[in-house]
C-alpha cells in the first residue's frame, strides 16, 4: 500500500507493527539500526543467522556511533563483508503499540572482498546469490528470516532496480 508521497509505502511488519519505508532523503530521521544490501561482484550477499535464517546483514548502532558506522560493522560482522563503498538508500519506520518506534536506515553496499566469518557471532553461513531471492518465495520459506518476509525487501529491490544501480550490476 502506497502512502501520500510517491517514495513512502505503508505496510504491516513481519513481527507485528506498521511499517512506512520511505526513499526520500528528506524524511530521514535519527535512526537506531540499519540494515544493508551488501552486493559482492553484483551479487547479493546473504548471512544465515543461527535462529532466524537466512537475512541481510544490520542491527542496532551502538552509542557514539553513526548509523553508516554501524551498516560498516555489522555487514563485516555477519557476513565478513569488507565494504568499499556504502548508500543510503531508504529508511523505514516500526510503529507498535506500547513501544517507541523502531527506525532503520536502508543501505546498499558494494563489497569489495569476503573474508572468513568472524569467530563467536550470532551467523554460521554466508549465501553469494547469482540473484536475489524471489520475495513471493521467501514469503513462504521458514529458512529466510521475517526480516525479508515482509515488504520491506522487494520495494528495496525495486528501489534498487529503479536506480540502476551500479553496486547491483
Amino acid at each position: 500500500m502506497s502512502a501520500n508521497k510517491p517514495d513512502t509505502f505503508q505496510f504491516p511488519g513481519a513481527y507485528g507493527g506498521q511499517v512506512t519505508l520511505s526513499f526520500d532523503p528528506a524524511e530521514v530521521k535519527p535512526a537506531g539500526y540499519v540494515l544493508v544490501m551488501p552486493f559482492y561482484h553484483g551479487k547479493l550477499v546473504l548471512a544465515k543467522h543461527s535462529r532466524r535464517g537466512w537475512e541481510v546483514p544490520g542491527g542496532t548502532v551502538e552509542p557514539n556511533e553513526l548509523p553508516i558506522q554501524a551498516a560498516i560493522r555489522e555487514t563485516y560482522e555477519e557476513t565478513g563483508a569488507e565494504i568499499d563503498a556504502i548508500e543510503w538508500i531508504g529508511q523505514y519506520v516500526i510503529v507498535e503499540e506500547n513501544r517507541p518506534p523502531m527506525i532503520k536506515s536502508v543501505y546498499i553496499a558494494r563489497v569489495a572482498c569476503l573474508h572468513p566469518l568472524p569467530p563467536d557471532f550470532e551467523t554460521e553461513d554466508v549465501r553469494v546469490c547469482d540473484a536475489p531471492p524471489d520475495p513471493e518465495l521467501i514469503r513462504q520459506d521458514a529458512g529466510y528470516s521475517p526480516i525479508l518476509r515482509d515488504s520491506v525487501y522487494p520495494y528495496v529491490l525495486r528501489r534498487i532496480a529503479q536506480l540502476n544501480h551500479p553496486f547491483a550490476k
